[in-house]
């Protein structure tokens, strides 16, 4: 589960003035205590006079890039982030791909065209989002490294060149298509958590963390409040199931269920369920024969990938749609039906309507014109 987070403590420091006249200011952090930020500014306070004192450029300390990389992390990344974000966005890349590259390097050794060389190796084989990622990640470690006095200037400067992210089409039903395959999962035995995100547009992880505590059948209606995700602990080698919380205080949500058949399959779910011989009442609406919450994956593999084979098997006319898609999906026909943009993202729990643009970009011809002939026909 999420841990809470940590306070952080700093103390500042003033080295004196620059060329300029501007007072030299820098300021140390420790999560143990101010008295432990203290001592390390004054630390380095005693080694930057002695390096002035010797007409020579201040003295740094000789850090490799590999402890001063995780060091960075636990302090300035950890205690304010998710467990499940720390550990895969952050923790993950820089274990497995930056400190073997960069690992023994010392820190205020790593030069603007070493970082380049690395982004360059990483593009042949990684996409183009996932490199833009981990350089964000090493010019996060190496800002920091210049804060606390171990190098001169960040190496992972705006002069590096990444790859073009091209941004990939994505796919929606047209209405034809989503009445096709709305009505086969409304007639197969694994559809009812499919028609829950065909009809609402919640998210995967937003799905099987539903609770029953948060379907409302008095009010037809969902009560999005956590998302179920899976991670793995990379320090600790092991999958961890994380349900508390989510992306934003806007994915916080109450969604609608307007489909009088949806609600009514919700409603005759059984609350229980027999395990080994013995009844029992799973916490989540959708969950693993066993009565357990789905892994992620777990559930691609035994649910999502089983209905769309059978469904394309039926339909071969249809497009291979992912779980992300169907929430595209009927955003794109939200708005296709004249639906605000502001509610739609209300709707998906978007904090702006940025993302409903990108979505504008990818309707189909087909649902562009549907929406405007309908827009007509009411007009007329």
């Amino acid at each position: 589960m999420a841990t809470g987070k940590k306070k952080r403590y700093e103390h500042k420091i003033t080295l004196g003035k620059d060329i300029n006249g501007e007072l030299i200011r820098k300021s140390f952090y420790s999560t143990k205590s101010k008295t432990n930020a203290k001592r390390k500014a004054e630390e380095f306070r005693r080694q930057y006079e002695l390096a002035l004192l010797c007409g020579g450029e201040p003295i740094r300390p000789h850090k490799r890039f590999k402890d001063w990389a995780i060091q960075c992390l636990e302090l300035y990344k950890k205690p304010y982030v998710k467990a499940n974000t720390y550990c895969g966005t952050y923790l993950l890349p820089v274990n497995k791909r930056l400190i073997p590259y960069f690992g023994d390097k010392a820190v205020d050794e790593i030069l603007p065209i070493q970082v380049q060389g690395y982004i360059n190796q990483i593009s042949k084989e990684l996409a183009p989002e996932t490199v833009k990622k981990d350089f964000t990640i090493l010019a996060f470690i190496m800002k920091y490294a210049v804060e606390n006095g171990l190098c001169a200037s960040n190496p992972a400067s705006h002069a590096i060149r990444l790859p073009k992210i091209e941004r990939p089409d994505k796919h929606a039903y047209t209405q034809a298509e989503y009445d096709i395959a709305y009505q086969f999962a409304a007639s197969h035995p694994l559809g009812l958590s499919i028609m829950t995100l065909m009809e609402t547009g919640i998210s995967r992880s937003e799905l099987l963390g539903l609770r029953w505590e948060d379907f409302d059948p008095e009010k037809a209606a969902l009560h999005i409040r956590q998302g179920l995700v899976a991670y793995q602990n990379t320090s600790e080698k092991t999958w961890v199931m994380e349900s508390e919380g989510l992306k934003n205080i806007y994915r916080r949500r109450d969604v609608p269920l307007v489909d009088p058949l949806l609600l009514e399959r919700l409603c005759s779910k059984p609350r229980k369920i027999v395990v080994g011989g013995q009844e029992v009442e799973p916490e989540y609406i959708f969950h693993s024969p066993e009565g357990q919450p789905y892994q992620p994956q777990n559930w691609n593999n035994r649910v999502y990938s089983r209905f769309t084979k059978e469904l394309l098997a039926a339909h071969p006319e249809l497009p291979k749609l992912s779980p992300h898609e169907l929430r595209h999906t009927r955003a794109t026909l939200w708005l296709a039906q004249g639906v605000s943009p502001l509610m739609v993202a209300k709707l998906l729990g978007h904090t702006d309507l940025k993302m409903l643009a990108k979505i504008y970009d990818h309707t189909s011809i087909d649902t562009l014109r549907t929406a405007i002939t309908a827009k007509k026909e009411e007009a007329g």
